[in-house]
């Protein structure tokens, strides 16, 4: 049986003269699932657009790389144009990116069929997106990306991947932005789809339980490949047994038991587009200084809604918002947001993203040099300091962009943290500097609320976890 996907000496070159990837070789069989995991960098993102030739001009990819029987590594935008949709699908790492924010829902999906000259109806979009699990499809469809979770729209974004059945699908982390139990089910969907599918993914424990083959990126090499039982038993590299260390519990926290109440959310309820869609119903939930309170709850329950009501940044319709004198001055509630790219400046240097919460009203006033000085030590602490601090959010990935934001809201120590996903674009070995950082605010006195898909990181991390069902607060473990 020929693979379904080759890539033999793959080797890319920006304009600047830089090889961001050298000399990676593997194959995907049809029906197969090939993981390529690595940390922040490492190229994964930089593999998967050579693979959909979506690189521009300026960049050179050479080596071997066939695809429905036509090498591509030299191939044209036009050729490329006609492949992508037909032969290779694309499920993009960043949802929001991927839509049209002044278009519904429903037309990003039926952009699969228009740009190919096809005529789709909705009720097949809305058949599609009741299957990976929308609720309301026919409904919600006809919404704006910006009121879908990041969850609920990466599901559509897999609706069009995968709406011309390619032989070969590319998924950049395609179940970042979901739940556990929602994540499994779409990679069940991806690989029910019985295409060659290529997952990549900062996940190693989630790629170990669904792949058949992995591959090991550091450097933009593939430093080992392998069943995920060998790698898991006998990892070879360095960087596979970094990766798989990240996995082991975090050292234990000491807490004294008696926490002073920062902030009290009880009776909180939220509706849009006019009492039509109910976001939060009767919610609550109470965090104290030096306490890790988790969120939990299917995509779109109201999480995100609630820790916005939580920052200060929405009012609720209904309820009451009670918070500590501490939280009442400017930069006391610092954020980690779900979208980590769009929360920096674009037009900034990093660390000026990163130094910006010392700048807030009511405190010393510091000179640029101090405030970088600051910003650099920040950088180190998660694991940023091999980057040029004087890059924009562009020239990163999106996992090192997540990393500077949570920087940016731990640099100055502030008494409440609330993390919106903080770890959903990470490697483990990222995932682990994070939760120690998150642990070591709460143990010098900070309280952080953090909204996670991830149940492995919150039995890691979280000392309670207050779980949402359909925008109430359920049950407290």
């Amino acid at each position: 049986m020929h693979p379904a996907l080759e890539a033999e000496n793959l080797a890319i070159r920006y304009p600047d003269g830089t090889m961001p990837v050298q000399d990676v070789s593997f194959n995907v069989a049809p029906g197969e699932c090939f993981a390529l995991v690595g940390g922040s960098g490492s190229g994964k993102s930089t593999i998967a657009r050579a693979l959909l030739g979506l690189h521009g001009s300026g960049t050179a990819v050479s080596g071997k790389l066939v695809l429905g029987g036509e090498d591509m590594a030299g191939a044209g935008a036009g050729t490329w144009r006609r492949m992508r949709g037909r032969e290779v699908g694309f499920v993009a790492q960043n949802p929001w990116e991927s839509c049209d924010p002044l278009r519904p829902v429903r037309d990003h999906v039926a952009e699969a069929w228009r740009c190919h000259g096809l005529a789709v109806g909705w009720d097949e979009i809305a058949a599609r997106l009741d299957r990976l699990g929308v609720p309301a499809a026919a409904a919600r469809m006809r919404q704006h990306p910006h009121t879908w979770s990041g969850g609920m729209l990466q599901r559509a974004s897999i609706a069009a991947a995968s709406a011309l059945a390619p032989p070969v699908l590319i998924a950049d982390e395609p179940t970042s932005a979901l739940d556990a139990d929602r994540a499994q089910s779409v990679l069940d969907v991806l690989r029910g789809l019985g295409c060659a599918l290529v997952l990549i993914s900062h996940d190693i424990d989630l790629v170990l339980g669904n792949a058949d083959r992995i591959g090991v990126l550091h450097g933009g090499r593939l430093v080992e490949q392998g069943p995920p039982e060998h790698l898991r038993q006998s990892p070879a590299h360095d960087e596979t047994r970094r990766l798989l260390e990240a996995l082991a519990p975090l050292p234990v926290r000491r807490k004294t038991g008696a926490e002073e109440p920062l902030l009290r959310l009880a009776g909180i309820s939220v509706s849009y587009e006019h009492g039509r869609v109910r976001a939060l119903q009767d919610a609550g939930l109470e965090i104290g200084a030096g306490e890790i309170v988790g969120v939990q709850g299917p995509s779109g329950c109201g999480k995100s809604t609630l820790l916005r009501i939580a920052m200060g940044l929405e009012r609720p319709a209904s309820g009451d918002v009670w918070r500590a004198d501490a939280l009442r001055r400017t930069g006391a509630v610092l954020p980690v947001f779900q979208d980590p790219v769009g929360s920096l400046v674009p037009h900034w240097p990093v660390w000026r993203s990163i130094a910006e919460p010392l700048t807030a009203r009511g405190l010393p006033r510091l000179p640029v040099a101090k405030r970088r000085a600051a910003a650099l030590a920040a950088m180190a602490k998660v694991g940023l300091d091999s980057i040029d601090p004087e890059a924009r959010p562009a020239e990163l990935s999106i996992g090192q962009c997540q990393r500077a934001a949570v920087a940016r809201a731990t640099i100055t120590r502030p008494p409440l943290i609330v993390a919106d996903e903080p770890t959903s674009a990470l490697d483990s070995v990222s995932t682990r500097q994070v939760s120690v950082l998150l642990a070591e605010a709460a143990g010098a006195g900070a309280g952080v609320l953090v909204v996670s898909h991830d149940s492995a990181f919150m039995r890691r991390l979280a000392d309670r976890v207050v779980r949402m069902e359909a925008g109430r607060t359920l049950d407290v473990a």
